[in-house]
């Protein structure tokens, strides 16, 4: 990036990173995602598996070793912490608005507004910010995608001259971020290159052979680590790294199986306030029609279509393409620069509500800290004069810095809650002080690695359904269980090593045979208690 294009980015950019850093380190990192990345970063560091990703021990075939790296780079030079890879998630994001106001300007070169607007509209998607926040594998996609496609899409004024081998290391980086979906991701604009590439158009089958051969070239990079832990890895993760983690969520899928229109609901939630305002609809008929546009519609459509005939959905598997959204938003805010009142009208009526969370808090059964009684109306009252400031300014930009304002707004107030019920490092450090102590620890009930970075574990759990806690809890009387359960543990006699809050229940390490001795353990188990799988491999 030129000091040209960061003078013209530096104003999302700056925004957006300065409330991503505030509010990132206003607490720990959170379960499950961030606990869980954390701790598949920190068991390879442990054990000195710096190929194979581990999971409580064993070969973890759901994810790939590029963001663990990453870590470790940071961890070789600052030693074992956590605000190493918060940092990571940081620059990442704002890497990703930079590339999207990048890739603006290389399709939109007579257009010099547009990739600040597009910055702006990346940093506007509440979605965006707040996955931002968390310690995952999709922002290295998300980066390693845009990379690619600005290789593709790369100009020596007005002739496209694409950087092949650019576009060969980003699907390289991309498989090893993410897997195979990162295919998807760029494969989609190449394959629909013809309708909006000039050099396809002209010479298709040229262009063709060398995407093809970028692309062999990427999977050749990503073999490079495929291969070696094919040979380290026993049959069972071979068999899932190869099969069930691609073709176990095409159909049928073993995790988060939607129905095939699942996406359209999401993606309004998603594109909240923007695709909520006449404004947007008024100018899509125009922007599809414009053949500048092909490329962002193209990507988007076809991504978006091509993961709703896949049965495993999440939200976050669309983040690569917010940039897509960011690109048409953005020529929508260029061709008439004063928005509807979507935005300013969702931050009012949030604010509205929020002033009045004295009155709602009589009416929530569960606990929550005594500080939300504050911090949420004063969020309330910002965001209301957020709003009104918002219904005067009416760009694109004004728009994008109010909502991403009024979503850190709302962020900073419900970090009490976060802080009291989503940080498990005191039960962490139990666990681990105990291992270290000699002690055994079980887990009851499908573990996520919520305990292993916070603790320093340096033994895998044992975990265990029902049945074999009770079998293994008579067996090994002094050893610890940590179980999960709804209510707080008041009754007299035998209490728990530690318990704490955890989102709407309670985590409770106890002596297994204390625990074996409870009323409720000696009555018959129910149907089922065999049926546990301690990770998905």
């Amino acid at each position: 990036m030129t000091k040209a294009t960061f003078m013209m980015l530096r104003a999302p950019l700056l925004a957006w990173g300065m409330l991503a850093l505030l509010l990132i380190f206003m607490h720990g990192p959170v379960p499950l995602y961030s606990t869980r990345t954390l701790a598949v970063a920190w068991e390879m560091w442990d054990q000195g598996s710096w190929l194979v990703p581990l999971f409580n021990g064993a070969p973890y075939s759901h994810k790939t070793p590029l963001l663990p790296w990453l870590i470790h780079a940071g961890w070789l030079v600052g030693g074992v912490n956590d605000i190493w890879p918060r940092l990571l998630m940081v620059l990442l994001g704002a890497t990703a608005i930079a590339q999207a106001g990048v890739l603006a300007r290389r399709l939109y070169p007579s257009r010099p507004n547009l990739p600040a607007l597009t910055a702006w509209a990346m940093a506007g998607f509440w979605f965006f910010f707040l996955f931002s926040l968390q310690i995952m594998y999709e922002l290295p996609l998300t980066v390693a995608v845009l990379g690619g496609l600005l290789a593709l899409c790369r100009r020596q004024g007005e002739a496209w001259v694409p950087w092949w081998p650019g576009l060969a290391l980003a699907i390289g980086f991309g498989l090893l971020a993410k897997g195979p979906v990162a295919l998807l991701h760029l494969g989609v604009p190449l394959l629909t290159a013809r309708w909006w590439h000039p050099l396809a158009r002209d010479d298709g089958k040229r262009f063709a052979k060398k995407a093809l051969v970028a692309t062999l070239a990427g999977i050749g990079m990503f073999a490079l680590w495929l291969v070696p832990v094919l040979t380290l890895g026993d049959p069972e993760y071979r068999e899932a790294l190869l099969v069930t983690q691609t073709a176990g969520r095409i159909r049928d899928s073993f995790d988060h199986a939607q129905p095939w229109w699942w996406y359209a609901p999401i993606l309004m939630i998603l594109m909240a306030p923007w695709w909520w305002s006449r404004w947007w609809w008024g100018q899509v008929p125009a922007s599809w029609r414009d053949a500048d546009n092909r490329f962002a519609w193209c990507w988007l459509l076809g991504v978006v279509l091509a993961f709703s005939l896949i049965s495993g959905k999440q939200p976050y598997y669309l983040l690569p393409e917010f940039a897509a959204f960011a690109l048409l938003l953005a020529k929508a805010a260029d061709a008439r620069p004063r928005l509807g009142i979507a935005a300013p009208m969702l931050l009012l009526l949030a604010g509205i509500a929020m002033l009045g969370a004295r009155l709602f808090a009589g009416n929530i059964g569960q606990p929550f800290p005594n500080e939300l009684l504050i911090t949420m109306p004063a969020a309330g009252a910002v965001l209301v004069l957020a709003g009104i400031a918002l219904l005067r300014w009416r760009s694109l930009p004004a728009h994008a810095f109010g909502v991403l304002m009024g979503m850190a707004t709302l962020y900073a107030a419900v970090t009490p809650l976060l802080r009291a019920q989503f940080d498990l490092s005191p039960t962490a450090r139990v666990i681990g002080n105990a291992q270290r102590d000699g002690h055994q620890v079980a887990y009851l009930g499908i573990y996520q690695l919520q305990f292993h970075f916070a603790g320093r574990l340096h033994e895998p759990l044992q975990v265990f359904d029902e049945g074999a806690a009770r079998a293994w809890a008579a067996r090994n009387p002094e050893q610890l269980l940590v179980v999960n359960t709804r209510d707080a543990w008041t009754a007299p006699g035998p209490q728990p090593v530690i318990q704490q809050h955890f989102r709407l229940r309670w985590i409770q390490v106890w002596r297994a045979g204390q625990w074996r001795a409870l009323p409720a353990q000696q009555l018959p188990l129910q149907a089922g208690t065999g049926e546990l799988h301690s990770q998905p491999r």
